[in-house]
């Protein structure tokens, strides 16, 4: 067991983890994974910006870069839209070994299974082979978090059903310069399918629901929408916690990513706000190691800036519902009018979902819906 406390205690060392490692500075940071091996359980698509791997100096994991995004309805319609910025598709082994190496004063033990977290006086992380201390902690376990593990109720009294998403990675002939998301009961009943490139001929194909469906039957079914047979291929997935935002500070500890519930509502992403957020806490963590801030004051300063897209993802959360119960004709012709409306006007509204500027009233976003169906 390690006897001498690090200035900063990390659990966990994916995207969330890493990130608010690389973003501390001047500190000795401890990593604690749960997995034997880093970057062996991808669980997500893994698509994000390529500004951010760019930023990140781990542009040697992009497998795959696009520019556009294509809707599909249930009825065959599409609408191609180009993105304001280009995402890309990255190896998620080749990214954390390469974050991870590319990191100064940090050490990461895999293979440590965390019970808990004592974010009070004692600061410690308990483990099951011992505790690990330091000045600051931070939660970046993934859903639900560590201080969540085995309760029946979150966020207080209200019990969180996150959706779920499954993929496969296959051989795909398709548009290559372009994700593509499908949405219609042809497809899932309640969520949405997707077709993310990762090379020429080969793409992460996948379903995500909100409640009551199989994953692996419905991801079947989509493959062979898609006229695509697959054998002896192990699908992956896991959790996404699309209910708005959690907390940001339990007891005394930051929390970062999926367990703080940074992924975005109806659109599932959550790897690039989370290296938004990672970059927020660990230029706070900075501040406080240098005593620019108290660590009171450090733990205010987060949550307060975490929260302020609160009514973002509120939004966000609001229009997932109204999708999930849109009739599939109504989805069919907000699809054909997004397929021929304004490209500028499109690119606009990205920015704004880019930017965490979706925050009208819910009245005024669901008249909008509304005039997209009858459109």
């Amino acid at each position: 067991m390690r006897n001498s406390e690090s200035d900063v205690v990390i659990v966990g060392a994916s995207f969330a983890g890493l990130a608010t490692a690389h973003f501390t500075e001047d500190a000795s940071v401890l990593i604690l994974e749960r997995q034997k091996e880093l970057g062996k359980a991808q669980k997500s698509t893994c698509a994000t910006s390529v500004a951010w791997m760019e930023k990140l100096n781990c542009k040697d994991s992009v497998l795959k870069t696009f520019d556009y995004l294509t809707l599909h309805s249930s009825d065959g319609t599409r609408a191609r839209i180009r993105l304001p910025q280009s995402f890309c598709t990255i190896d998620y082994k080749k990214f954390c070994t390469t974050l991870a190496g590319n990191l100064k004063n940090t050490e990461i033990l895999t293979g440590k299974g965390v019970l808990g977290i004592e974010a009070n006086a004692s600061n410690t992380v308990l483990t099951r082979d011992g505790r690990y201390s330091g000045k600051i902690l931070v939660d970046a376990s993934g859903w639900p978090g560590i201080r969540e593990k085995g309760h029946k109720k979150l966020n207080g009294t209200k019990r969180i059903r996150p959706s779920f998403g499954l993929e496969i990675e296959t051989g795909f002939s398709g548009d290559s310069d372009s994700f593509h998301i499908y949405y219609g009961k042809r497809f899932i009943k309640r969520g949405y399918a997707w077709v993310f490139p990762t090379g020429k001929d080969t793409a992460r194909i996948g379903v995500g629901g909100y409640s009551g469906f199989n994953p692996r039957e419905t991801l079947n079914g989509f493959l062979e929408a898609l006229d695509i047979k697959t054998k002896d291929l192990a699908p992956h997935g896991g959790h996404l916690p699309v209910n708005g935002l959690g907390s940001p500070v339990k007891g005394k500890a930051f929390v970062v990513g999926d367990a703080c519930w940074q992924v975005l509502p109806l659109s599932g992403e959550g790897i690039r706000k989370t290296f938004e957020y990672a970059e927020l806490c660990g230029g706070i963590i900075t501040k406080v190691l240098h005593d620019e801030l108290t660590f009171e004051d450090g733990l205010e300063e987060y949550s307060n800036k975490v929260f302020e897209a609160e009514r973002f993802y509120g939004n966000l959360r609001f229009v997932q519902v109204l999708a999930t119960h849109c009739p599939d004709w109504g989805r069919n012709r907000i699809v054909s009018s997004l397929s021929r409306a304004d490209e500028t006007k499109l690119e606009r509204l990205l920015v704004r979902y880019f930017n965490d500027e979706i925050r009208s009233s819910k009245a005024r976003m669901l008249k909008t819906v509304i005039g997209g169906m009858l459109a």
